[in-house]
């Protein structure tokens, strides 16, 4: 039957097996009681003086003995009924950027500073729970994962990637734009045209997508309701110089931006690596006289975060620990709208429409006499 299935099947083959042991148990009593009258006497004086017995009352006896315990054995059978439910994924969308310029290989931060990122990316990551994240690594140039719930498979991006592996510079202009385009509708902004990875995984539906998943399931997602947040992971040195306008033009979208700031202020000198990736001294200023020192720079990360909303966005991270727990603290409180939402199958318990049958059969059955009423006797004597 459409709509109905049996999550105990065994049982199926048990209640025909019972039924089956019933007809072939009552056939032989019937042929049995019908010998022990034979032995007895006359049969068919015998049946003239047992007039009381009532066949018919005894054959329907018999018939809802197997009756019920056949619904019995059916309850065990643990029928279900198919029906339908709403599924909702709850929860926002974050774009984490991870500074990998060559600055991040200074060790004032304990292993380095882009150990230490790494790490506190991770964490944050984890503490999302649920929330779609994306993920872009930079440096002179940007690489992405788009949007995803596997966290597993974004961490692989930065997890292997070292800043040996990136184009030199740091653009965090050009990643804060990459980010937001992991982040919103495709046709909202015509520079993300040029980005890729859109349309698929986790990436958000565009409007045709929308519109065709909404006559499917006659439920609108409402794409634009959920929040979005940018956490940008860096040191402060943006050769660029084109960051506050990107994050300017997030926030204008409804993006939220955070910048958490790596290193200290009193800074460290740059190693320096040969072409095997081995530690070869440190990095020399241009003019080839002295060593090349980065310090974290927090003004220009506090004037990030007042362009994304507020000094408040900034966050300065903790060298001797990992963890940010007001930044977590800050996106738990964003706004959850519905990251997904469909109509799935789903069977609920249907034992009770055969269980109560059964019980009202057996007692009938109990209740009711192989014996003529006593009035119809009398009316026949």
């Amino acid at each position: 039957m459409t709509g109905v299935r049996w999550a105990e099947t065994n049982y199926l083959y048990v209640a025909g097996a019972i039924l089956v042991i019933l007809v072939i148990a009552l056939a032989l009593d019937f042929t049995w009681r019908k010998r022990v009258l034979e032995r007895i006497g006359h049969a068919p004086q015998l049946l003239r003086m047992a007039q009381s017995v009532s066949p018919g009352r005894r054959g329907m006896k018999v018939f809802l003995t197997v009756l019920g315990i056949s619904l019995v054995t059916l309850v065990l059978a643990r029928p279900q009924v198919e029906g339908a439910s709403k599924w909702r994924q709850r929860g926002i969308d974050v774009a984490v950027v991870i500074d990998f310029s060559k600055s991040m290989l200074a060790k004032d931060v304990y292993p380095s500073r882009i150990e230490h990122a790494k790490l506190e990316a991770e964490a944050i990551i984890d503490a999302l729970g649920g929330d779609r994240v994306s993920v872009v690594a930079f440096a002179g140039g940007s690489a992405h994962y788009p949007l995803t719930t596997d966290y597993e498979a974004a961490k692989l991006l930065f997890r292997g990637l070292s800043p040996l592996d990136m184009a030199p510079g740091s653009d965090l202009g050009d990643a804060v734009l990459t980010a937001r385009c992991m982040l919103q509708l495709r046709g909202q902004d015509g520079a993300c045209a040029r980005r890729g990875g859109r349309g698929r995984g986790g990436d958000p539906l565009d409007e045709r997508e929308a519109r065709r998943f909404r006559g499917r399931r006659q439920e609108s997602v409402e794409v634009n309701e959920r929040a979005r947040a940018i956490v940008i992971l860096t040191d402060g040195e943006d050769t660029e110089g084109g960051a506050r306008t990107e994050v300017e033009r997030a926030v204008s979208l409804g993006i939220q931006v955070y910048v958490v700031g790596i290193g200290t202020k009193t800074g460290d000198r740059i190693p320096q690596f040969d072409e095997r990736g081995n530690e070869v001294g440190w990095t020399l200023t241009p003019d080839g006289r002295s060593y090349y020192t980065t310090r974290l720079d927090e003004g220009a990360l506090k004037g990030l975060a007042q362009a994304g909303g507020g000094e408040d966005r900034y966050f300065r991270d903790d060298p001797k620990r990992i963890g940010l727990q007001g930044l977590v603290k800050a996106l738990s409180m964003l706004k959850e709208g519905d990251l997904e939402q469909r109509i799935i199958k789903q069977f609920g318990e249907a034992y009770q429409w055969l269980l109560f049958p059964a019980f009202l059969v057996l007692v009938i059955e109990a209740c009711l006499a192989d014996r003529k009423p006593e009035r119809g006797q009398k009316a026949r004597a």
